[in-house]
């Protein structure tokens, strides 16, 4: 081995070190020098009248109209290049007249410091402060505001590739990069509708790397006074622009309510196709009034929310894997939304509800069972014919409960149907048909209402009626006529008016506070008393059986009959029930002998309110003597 061979050692290492650190230093502080330099020489190496000219280009380029700059220019070139423009205008020249499309208080944006110094600034990161822009939107849904420029030729071109999104010509393509817009206006002219919709306090913030990427965008607004957020995200911007339906990703946040779709929509027409919606409300009153948007049957949902697979057709649109909330019941099923040429849309499907309100069902349906004075809030019926089916484990209708229930609901026009099948109700069962006719057609509507084997007392006590009624197991079967079943019609209001049959049936039951033996007894000595006063004993009946008919807020009792094991009672005439009183013959018929001492037969009239009726004994007239004959020569 060579003697003159240079041995590695640790302090040779160190000294290739130190002179690497010191190469890097002196290279970096170079660079740093000349950078510093040239921004310090940029003022005199860059025509700001460049600049302008070529942005104010660049503007033109991309709308394919006339770009006018009243400002002088501001160039900056520390930390970045960036010119800085005021009072801009684009105008489109019809003819001999040029339309004002927008103004731009001040418009800014980044460009390359040596793309510049070539005379070919390249400009990114825009930034529009306070513009105002005119869009114009005619009968087919297109936006006439960009003319012949870059986008327009860039959205002429694009079309589907083998994988759906947008394609274009490369020699088309364009660098965007970063848009944003600070506290601007938009006015939307549609001609379809004849209005003009206006968009103003918009923040923007659009990444857009060039003509052929995606896109993703966020913007704030406020719409006819409305706060609002939007996002939208989509690999065919080129699509949408063109008014073609390409995929998206779109938010929505307003005051109350926030959405999501993902999957097919075309923004031209505002509609959304084939996807994924869902819609949640953590504060439905606080929507309610930030829309304007009030729904009769809604007024005590708290909360909301809905998701849903979106499937369209040529005339209809189906809400598949359909699932829903409201307060803390939930609920899922299928709807399908028809629009039929010339007819009002139509609504079908099912539903399967965990808990239903049926009050609330009834409202959205005009059926007003309360007697509120305010003013009456739309319904379904005002927009949609529907056939639906709607089942539930639990349905309220305060203060009672069903389980079970079963419920069909088809409207068309103002007439409707509403038929509920065997809900378990009571220990029993009920059913029930609701038939209103169209408002243009003068017929009455149709209400007839079964309760099987129900438990009384509990119906009773539900009502919170009071006096002398009757326990038991029974069962009731009304049909009702109501001369007012139009969509204005108030179901309380109506009683008055309704006109039909009772018929009710108790079997094993008592009839509360009427004490037989005590009746009996103060009516030996009094014309007239309360039927308080004769005792609280019940009357136990085997059976009751009792029919009526009813009309302007009075009942005809056609016949009562009560059978206990040692009486019967029974009763006839007329019970104003709309004013809770009393006008009735009654007879108490001993079940034995009736000439037995006590306990014989009783009449008497009941008179009064329900709560605690007077009884008038009718008076019993003995039969009339013969009179005595004289002996036979006695007279004179």
């Amino acid at each position: 081995m060579s003697e003159n061979r240079v041995r590695n050692t640790p302090n040779n290492g160190r000294k290739r070190g130190r002179r690497t650190l010191r190469v890097m230093l002196v290279v970096s502080a170079v660079v740093l020098l000349s950078s510093v330099l040239l921004r310090i020489a940029a003022p005199h190496l860059i025509s700001s009248s460049l600049v302008r000219s070529a942005i104010g280009s660049a503007v033109s380029g991309w709308t394919g109209h006339e770009v006018t700059i009243d400002g002088p220019p501001v160039i900056t070139f520390w930390p970045e290049p960036r010119v800085t423009l005021t009072d801009i205008s684009v105008h489109k020249s019809q003819g001999a007249d040029a339309q004002l499309l927008a103004e731009v208080d001040e418009l800014s944006a980044s460009f390359g410091f040596y793309t510049a110094i070539r005379g070919q600034p390249q400009f990114s990161e825009f930034c529009f402060v306070r513009p105002r822009i005119r869009i114009e939107r005619d009968k087919d849904g297109k936006l006439d505001w960009s003319n012949e420029g870059r986008l327009t030729a860039a959205v002429r071109d694009a079309h589907r590739n083998e994988t759906g999104t947008q394609e274009i010509d490369p020699s088309l393509d364009a660098a965007v990069d970063s848009v944003q817009v600070v506290d601007g206006e938009v006015t939307l002219v549609d001609e379809a509708s004849g209005r003009e919709f206006l968009a103003q306090g918009l923040q923007a913030d659009i990444d857009w790397a060039k003509l052929s990427s995606p896109l993703g965008a966020k913007a704030s607004l406020s719409f006819e006074g409305r706060p609002l957020t939007l996002q939208i995200q989509t690999n065919s911007p080129l699509l949408l622009i063109g008014g073609e339906v390409a995929d998206v990703a779109l938010g929505l946040e307003v005051k109350g309510l926030s959405g999501q779709f993902q999957g097919k929509a075309n923004l031209m027409k505002a509609e959304i196709g084939d996807g994924s919606l869902e819609l949640n409300s953590a504060d439905v009153p606080a929507f309610a009034a930030f829309s304007g948007l009030r729904l009769a049957g809604s007024e005590d949902w708290q909360t909301a929310g809905l998701k849903t697979n979106l499937v369209t057709t040529a005339n209809e649109l189906r809400f598949e894997d359909l699932s829903f909330q409201v307060n803390s019941t939930s609920g899922d099923g299928f709807l399908a939304l028809t629009h039929p040429p010339q007819a009002r849309p139509n609504l079908s499907g099912t539903l399967a509800l965990e808990r239903l309100d049926l009050a609330g069902l009834l409202r959205s349906l005009e059926i007003d069972i309360g007697n509120k004075a305010e003013a009456r809030l739309p319904s379904v019926i005002d927009w949609v014919d529907f056939d639906v089916t709607v089942s539930a484990g639990t349905a309220t209708f305060a203060p009672f409960e069903l389980s079970g229930l079963g419920a069909s609901l088809i409207g068309k026009g103002d007439s409707l149907k509403l038929v509920i099948g065997d809900a378990a109700f009571l220990g029993g069962s009920l059913s029930a048909r609701f038939s209103r006719p169209d408002a243009a057609v003068d017929q009455d509507a149709d209400l007839s209402l079964s309760l099987e084997d129900i438990n009384v007392e509990r119906l009773i006590d539900g009502l919170q009626l009071d006096g002398t009624l009757p326990t038991g197991r029974g069962s009731i079967h009304l049909a009702a006529r109501l001369p007012n079943g139009g969509p204005d019609g108030n179901f309380v209001q109506n009683i008055e008016a309704m006109s039909g049959t009772l018929r009710f049936r108790a079997d094993d039951g008592v009839l509360r506070n009427f004490d037989a033996d005590g009746l009996r007894a103060m009516a030996k000595g009094h014309a007239y008393f309360q039927l308080s006063a004769a005792g609280d004993e019940d009357f136990a009946f085997n059976q009751l059986d009792l029919t009526a008919r009813f009309d302007h807020g009075s009942a005809d009792i056609e016949r009562a009959e009560i059978s206990g094991s040692r009486d019967t009672l029974t009763l006839s005439g007329i019970a104003p029930f709309t004013r809770q009183a009393l006008a009735l013959r009654a007879e108490l018929m001993p079940n034995g002998d009736p000439d037995a001492e006590e306990g014989g037969p009783l009449s008497f009239f009941i008179g009064g309110v329900w709560t605690d009726p007077v009884i008038s004994p009718v008076p019993t007239v003995p039969p009339p003597s013969a009179a005595p004959r004289l002996p036979t020569g006695l007279v004179p």
